[in-house]
């Protein structure tokens, strides 16, 4: 197909969707009317059958010059789709796909025991979803609500990636939910979570008894528990603002290979002793620790309070933060340090339609900044300076 001109294809009917597709796009996004949040290359309506067959004659430069190769198609790459139409799985006997991320809406039964799928990406809302994985889908992404999510079998699924909401956990700490079935198969497990919110607790992870590959990302508690996966090889903790309980990394034997980057200090220094006495006694792959945070910087850089914000405040107040936990980072006496603030909330002032949930954020930015500065001020010039200069 032609890159860049407008093309028509027979997606739900004879020549129903028009596309333009810009060079170099290897993926194609399926989402439904009404439905689907964010943007995709075509919508369809609700509750369509897709001729996932009109894809058989489109294909890369490359693939075009070799069609007896790739009889049905090699082009798309990659599917987003989000809807409830299962052919794409029969459709994959015949024609590999390499990536399929699929959300589907309802509550939802597939089998992909046949599928020629690499990697299979499912996202979770408010539906439950049952799975039968078979021996193509290597690599198994899950996100969203995962306790809404069941495999029943899973046999050639070695490499699998938690991205949960954490927000649907009951207490403090989200435990990933148990999947027998993945336990025996999968060596290689990743958690990404984000670094403001629930964490996700370590515990709930030694459910794979044969990890060997582990990389986790964002906010995660109970590290401890992993000193309990013997048979681990590599490690990568990356974007992790709190390290408490972190193991030393003497007690994996079997350790070849250890990523620390963007991780707190406290225990970053601690690390980079631990992999430098390592590096002594054997040669490891690839390994570092690097991009060392205090506490603070997670905070002022992913938490900014002003994200929830509407319209142009949002930009302004941002930006507005920024520039004071620059200036307050080389302040060398509160006087900067209150003057930064001062800027900060004088320019909150002007703002229009600041009421009980914005005085909070803005106060809540205050506290923060007085908590980046090096000079270790008290939390009461916080409520004091935040008083004296707003008018909201």
């Amino acid at each position: 197909m032609e890159r860049n001109t407008p093309t028509f294809i027979s997606l739900t009917g004879e020549n129903s969707h028009k596309i333009v597709i810009p060079p170099g796009q290897g993926s194609f996004s399926i989402g439904t009317k009404n439905i689907s949040n964010g943007k995709y290359d075509v919508l369809v309506a609700e509750g369509s059958a897709i001729n996932w067959d009109v894809f058989n004659e489109m294909y890369t430069p490359h693939g075009k010059q070799n069609a007896d190769r790739s009889p049905y198609g090699d082009w798309p790459r990659f599917f987003y789709y989000s809807g409830d139409d299962t052919g794409f799985i029969q459709w994959s006997e015949k024609r590999k796909i390499e990536n399929i991320n699929w959300a589907p809406i309802g509550p939802m039964k597939a089998d992909f025991t046949k599928a020629n799928i690499n990697e299979l990406s499912i996202h979770a809302t408010t539906n439950p979803i049952e799975l039968i994985l078979g021996e193509n889908i290597n690599k198994l992404y899950l996100s969203g609500n995962l306790a809404n999510i069941q495999i029943k079998a899973s046999p050639g699924t070695t490499l699998v990636q938690f991205a949960p909401d954490t927000s649907t956990a009951a207490d403090n700490n989200y435990s990933i939910p148990e999947f027998p079935s993945l336990n025996k198969t999968v060596t290689s497990v990743h958690v990404d979570n984000t670094v403001i919110g629930t964490a996700v607790d370590c515990s709930s992870l030694l459910q794979f008894k044969n990890i060997q590959s582990l990389n986790l990302s964002g906010n995660i508690t109970n590290l401890q528990a992993i000193a309990q996966l013997h048979e681990l090889e590599y490690l990568g903790l990356r974007t992790m603002p709190d390290l408490t309980g972190m193991p030393a990394l003497k007690i994996w034997q079997k350790l070849k290979s250890f990523i620390g980057w963007n991780i707190e200090e406290t225990q970053g220094k601690v690390l980079q002793q631990e992999l430098k006495a390592i590096l002594k006694e054997k040669e490891m792959g690839y390994s570092s620790v690097s991009k060392l945070r205090k506490k603070i910087w997670f905070t002022t850089e992913y938490g900014i309070p002003f994200t929830n914000w509407e319209g142009k405040n949002v930009k302004i107040a941002t930006k507005a933060y920024k520039t004071a936990l620059k200036e307050i980072s080389k302040a060398k006496g509160e006087q900067e340090v209150k003057q930064a603030i001062v800027k900060l909330i004088e320019l909150v002032n002007t703002l229009p339609n600041i009421e009980t949930i914005e005085r909070e954020d803005t106060g809540t930015a205050v506290e923060q900044l007085i908590e980046s500065s090096p000079l270790n001020l008290p939390q009461e010039l916080a409520t004091k300076w935040f008083d004296e200069v707003r008018d909201f």
